[in-house]
């Protein structure tokens, strides 16, 4: 079975690095890239092409909401999981409602990310379960 391709966009360098750390280590999982703001996410799904885009809503130069309609628009077939601090109805409804097939809080345990980006990569709609109650 051929690994995941992954596209890191999050614009904390040390979150960046921690995550590529974690799910570089990880067998069946390729991190092809990372970029620190949502325009450099829309034109690196564009070049590299991602099996799944791990996307932080809060970025500069453009928001990763808007990252993520433009990523969809141009390639359904990406998968993009949020991983955001953001835990309000108002960000999971929009994030769904634009496309997103997962949605993972950044205190979440890094086993839970993997079974996020599994879960996601088999077709399934994640949704971080301390979130999902909501």
């Amino acid at each position: 079975m051929k690994p995941t391709r992954i596209l890191i966009a999050e614009d904390h360098t040390i979150l960046r690095e921690g995550l590529k750390a974690l799910l570089g280590g990880i067998e069946d999982i390729d991190i092809v890239g990372e970029v620190s703001d949502g325009f450099a996410a829309v034109q690196a799904c564009e070049t590299l092409k991602p099996d799944l885009v791990l996307l932080d809503l809060s970025m500069p130069r453009m928001t990763g909401m808007e990252a993520l309609r433009q990523i969809k628009k141009q390639n359904a077939a990406i998968k993009v999981l949020i991983l955001t601090v953001h835990r309000t109805e108002e960000h999971l409804f929009a994030a769904l409602q634009n496309g997103a097939d997962g949605y993972a809080l950044k205190d979440s345990a890094a086993a839970e990310l993997v079974l996020a980006v599994r879960s996601v990569m088999e077709g399934h709609r994640y949704l971080c379960p301390r979130i999902s109650t909501q």
